[in-house]
């Protein structure tokens, strides 16, 4: 029974990030830039509010199902009893620069996000100065990307 909840929460963990991540992707390289040029800044924004909402509830999974598995793994390893260990040392060093890169993550994504927001929401809704957009935006998304890959690569870490 332990097994088959590990389980379940670890999927539940690896759906998050794929949903999160692979959202950011899709909503960065395929959604926006091509409904930016057939919608209006009001419709982007409409869309964009959808993509942010899944986002945000996603962070939250990530979140709760990451402290619990990060509490199945110590308890069935055995950490809490020997913490001394160099295993228990390099697996909280290992998660502590995981969580940090996902925080970074998280902050770069709310930053890109509230920017292009507010850009969105200042654009006429007539005329097409949604597409010229401050150099700035594409900064923090790229930030976002970047610090997603590097969270997976720490998750792949964790895990050996």
């Amino acid at each position: 029974m332990r097994e088959s909840v590990e389980l379940v929460i670890r999927s539940i963990h690896l759906i998050a990030a794929i949903i999160w991540f692979g959202g950011v992707l899709f909503s960065t390289f395929i959604a926006m830039p091509i409904l930016q040029r057939n919608l209006s800044s009001e419709d982007l924004l409409a869309v964009h509010n959808r993509f942010r909402t899944w986002i945000r509830l996603m962070i939250h999974v990530l979140l709760t199902t990451g402290a619990m598995v990060f509490f199945i793994v110590a308890w069935n390893n055995g950490f809490f009893a020997q913490q001394n260990g160099s295993d228990f040392k390099t697996y909280m060093l290992t998660f502590v620069a995981k969580l940090a890169a996902f925080g970074l993550m998280a902050l770069f994504w709310g930053l890109y996000s509230s920017l292009y927001r507010r850009h969105l929401e200042v654009a006429p809704p007539d005329n097409e100065a949604h597409l010229n957009q401050s150099p700035y935006i594409n900064i923090w998304r790229g930030l976002t990307l970047i610090a997603g890959l590097m969270v997976f690569a720490l998750a792949l870490l964790v895990k050996n």
